[in-house]
């Protein structure tokens, strides 16, 4: 399945690791506040599930996927809990062969080009490229993706992107929006800077008009 359209509406999607529901929450509203509708919580931690089951039943309107999914099990929960879309770190036959059978959008990574063609040959055109900047950033993904142009591939780079990157990512044109964490700091959590995160959000939309 495609992901959901709303994923190529904000230039880079929130990715929140091991945070309890009540700062879910939290970080919810103050993204919400600058205009970003759209988040990822990975399922990492023991709280990561309570978190994303409550999230869904306050924010019915919110864009919300699951990231992390190591397990078919997983990709059952989140599909039954409703969530919009389900992100994996790397590429599994079986967890795409559920998420196309459950109908969930599924987003599995991806780093060579053997993995790319394999993921293409199962139908998947919107791959997550991970860990993007270890393996060489924005000119490692260019060569990777330089022998798949005709095949209408837009991806989602993540891993260690930082906010003066984005624009260079979001120029490219087969990157159809930008993992990252940096709009939600474990710092501004922490302290509950609910204004802090709200004027990154409002950054990251304005990174894609600039």
């Amino acid at each position: 399945m495609n992901p959901p359209d709303r994923l190529g509406a904000f230039p880079v999607l929130p990715i929140i690791s091991g945070v309890s529901s009540n700062d879910a929450l939290f970080v919810a509203e103050a993204l919400i506040e600058g205009g970003v509708e759209i988040m990822e919580i990975t399922l990492r931690s023991a709280e990561s599930q309570e978190s994303l089951s409550i999230l869904r039943k306050e924010f019915p309107d919110l864009t919300l996927g699951a990231g992390s999914i190591i397990h078919v099990e997983q990709l059952n929960w989140a599909a039954g809990e409703g969530l919009d879309f389900a992100v994996s770190p790397a590429w599994n036959d079986l967890i795409w062969e559920r998420s196309e059978k459950i109908s969930i959008p599924l987003i599995p990574g991806i780093l060579t080009p053997s993995e790319l063609l394999h993921a293409i040959n199962a139908g998947c055109l919107h791959p997550k490229i991970f860990p993007i900047e270890p393996a060489g950033g924005l000119p490692y993904l260019q060569s990777l993706l330089a022998p798949f142009q005709h095949t209408s591939i837009q991806c989602l780079p993540t891993g260690g992107i930082k906010k003066e990157q984005v624009q260079k990512y979001l120029n490219f044109n087969q990157v159809l929006t930008v993992g990252g964490s940096w709009i939600t700091p474990p710092e501004m959590i922490s302290a509950k800077n609910s204004k802090g995160i709200t004027e990154l959000a409002k950054s990251s939309i304005m990174i894609a008009n600039c």
